[in-house]
């Protein structure tokens, strides 16, 4: 079975609001086994509206509509999909009688303009929504389908997992679902990525697809199967290879971002870390407090913007600063140090740039950063050189700290679990 969303709001087209719907249905219509063929955003506009739908019932046959079954003259999607697949609308007395009781109990007049969330399809019915006025509507005409449900997250979500899902599962008899596992790499680029695991990429179940994000690689590993199990045992044999073509560089899976993957190692370790940031202004430090239970591993931190804060703060010595600069290797390392014995640290993060846009020259470029990470044996040092806006140039250094942390506290978990 093939479906396709289409969402309907002028609000979508203009960035004014996130379609999160789209994707929520999406993983429902993945669970189920249906393949969404296509998404499309179409404004408020019966014409292009018509188009949209003529060309999904065409290609599908499943259409979902989100959005659009208001009362206002802009919600037109229920009397579009009537006109798509040629069906009349009339009013259900009982909905009608619901509305009514609904206005009036709170005192506001019942206009006709309310009463247009009444019409419900001749081939179909109404699908009910228990925190919205607008009920879902569900067409079933020619071997098609048309699901319409209501904008509101907090009213679409719960039709989707109470009524739209049951009775999708029960067209399709359960026989097939498609699942998802997102591997998260970091410390490789997206070419690297692919060219080592190319080869897996070429199956058609399971698949293997790219796709690059700020300082990491995620990789999505898809199945199909005729159950749940089947296809995460299809997920597991073929992450395994993934997992064991790119080694440690795949550090977690799904929503674990590289600052909790952090925080569970170094728990696991009962080991602690602190930061000194300059170009970075505290962002690996916020990352890593953005994880619940990060009160057990980080100890604390401070943003040594200036001279002055790096000696008063970090200890970073004056004539240290004087004679190479605030960017510079020396420094990444003394900030890394100072934080660690500052704070009693097993691990001290220190992090030196030049954020940009302004400030760089010949020899110390924008986007030039200095990260360390000081531990028992010694400290750690990259050099990075970034492209991208100020953003982007403290989000890498960011990622690359914390992964220098984690490869770190690896590397050292490994030796302790050495015979």
């Amino acid at each position: 079975m093939r479906a396709e969303v289409v969402s309907v709001g002028t609000e979508l087209l203009l960035g004014q609001i996130v379609d999160t719907n789209a994707a929520f249905i999406a993983v429902a219509l993945s669970e189920l086994g249906i393949s969404l063929y296509r998404r499309t955003t179409v404004g408020d506009n019966m014409e292009r509206l018509l188009a949209a739908l003529a060309l999904a019932f065409a290609e599908s046959d499943v259409v979902i509509t989100i959005g659009g079954l208001g009362p206002t003259m802009d919600d037109i999607t229920r009397d579009a999909l009537a006109l798509a697949l040629d069906d009349t609308l009339v009013r259900d007395d009982a909905i009608a009688a619901r509305l009514e009781t609904f206005f009036r109990s709170r005192g506001m007049p019942v206009l006709e303009s309310n009463l247009r969330q009444a019409m419900v399809p001749v081939h179909g019915r109404a699908i009910p929504n228990p925190n919205g006025t607008a009920p879902g509507l569900l067409f079933e005409k020619d071997g098609k389908i048309a699901i319409a449900l209501p904008g509101p997250p907090n009213e679409l979500i719960p039709m989707v997992r109470n009524e739209v899902t049951p009775y999708l599962r029960a067209r399709t008899g359960d026989t097939a679902t498609i699942r998802s596992v997102v591997l998260r790499v970091a410390g490789l680029g997206e070419s690297l990525v692919e060219d080592r695991v190319k080869d897996l990429m070429q199956d058609a179940n399971p698949t293997v697809a790219p796709y690059a994000k700020v300082g990491e690689v995620h990789l999505r590993v898809t199945a199909r199967a005729a159950s749940a199990a089947e296809a995460e045992a299809l997920i597991a044999e073929r992450a395994a290879l993934v997992r064991a073509r790119l080694g440690n560089a795949v550090y977690g899976e799904n929503d674990c971002g590289l600052e909790q993957a952090v925080v569970e190692l170094l728990t696991a370790r009962g080991e602690t870390v602190a930061t000194a940031e300059s170009c970075t202004g505290g962002l690996v430090a916020q990352r890593i407090t953005d994880v619940p239970g990060s009160s057990a591993v980080f100890l604390g931190g401070v943003v040594a913007y200036s001279n002055a804060a790096k000696t008063a703060l970090a200890g970073v010595p004056e004539e240290l600063l004087d004679r190479v600069g605030a960017v510079s290797p020396e420094v990444g390392r003394a900030l890394a140090e100072g934080a660690r014995a500052k704070f009693r640290a097993a691990y001290g993060i220190g992090i030196t740039g030049v954020a940009g846009p302004g400030g760089g020259t010949p020899e110390k470029p924008v986007g030039l950063v200095y990260i360390a990470v000081a531990h028992a044996g010694g400290c750690d040092l990259e050099r990075a050189d970034y492209i991208g806006s100020r953003q982007v140039v403290r989000q890498r250094a960011s990622q690359t700290a914390l992964n220098m942390l984690r490869l770190r506290a690896g590397a050292e978990e490994s030796a302790s679990s050495s015979p």
